[in-house]
């Protein structure tokens, strides 16, 4: 059972229409409709609210199936600091050509300084190097890794959350 399903499941069992469910959270209708059909999932801190209002524990929200399911994402997060430096570059040339369309005599030095500054800008993001950033998994924490179903996990885990090996036996 995926966590939609249990809080769709748990939540007809209460006799709740999603838009009572949503009232007791302080959130829309279609934000449940989303969490029941997979297609957003609430944060940590919504969950426990949502086990709170269902009277269920966090534990009976997320079923093993949906831990053991989960793949933790290790795409490098994509550097936007050559794309905002670009973006400040077009700006400058676009406010250049705005005070060169008004023909104003004294703005006319700045729109030059502008136009020049706003290329010069672009060119330089496009020479700034692309780095890799650190994705959502965090290599500098302690990691273990299970004998039983071989994926890496926080050290501090008693048992493994994706087969439950109990590390204590």
């Amino acid at each position: 059972m995926k966590f939609g399903e249990a809080i769709k499941k748990k939540r007809e069992q209460l006799d709740l229409t999603q838009q009572e469910l949503a009232e007791k959270l302080f959130v829309s209708r279609q934000t449940v409709c989303r969490w029941e059909n997979g297609t957003r999932c609430p944060d940590l801190i919504m969950s426990k609210k949502i086990a709170l209002v269902l009277g269920i524990s966090l534990d009976e929200l997320v079923p093993n199936e949906a831990v053991q399911d989960y793949e933790p994402a290790k795409e490098a997060a994509p550097d936007l600091s050559c794309v905002k430096v670009m973006f400040t570059g077009i700006m400058m040339v676009l406010i250049a050509t705005f005070l060169t369309a008004a023909d104003a005599g004294f703005v006319m030095d700045v729109a030059g300084l502008l136009f020049i500054g706003g290329i010069v800008t672009f060119i330089v993001g496009l020479l700034i190097p692309q780095e890799k950033k650190p994705g959502v998994i965090d290599e500098s924490l302690p990691q273990r890794q299970c004998p039983r179903c071989g994926k890496s996990h926080d050290f501090d885990y008693p048992q493994c959350p994706f087969c439950e090996y109990s590390y204590q036996d």
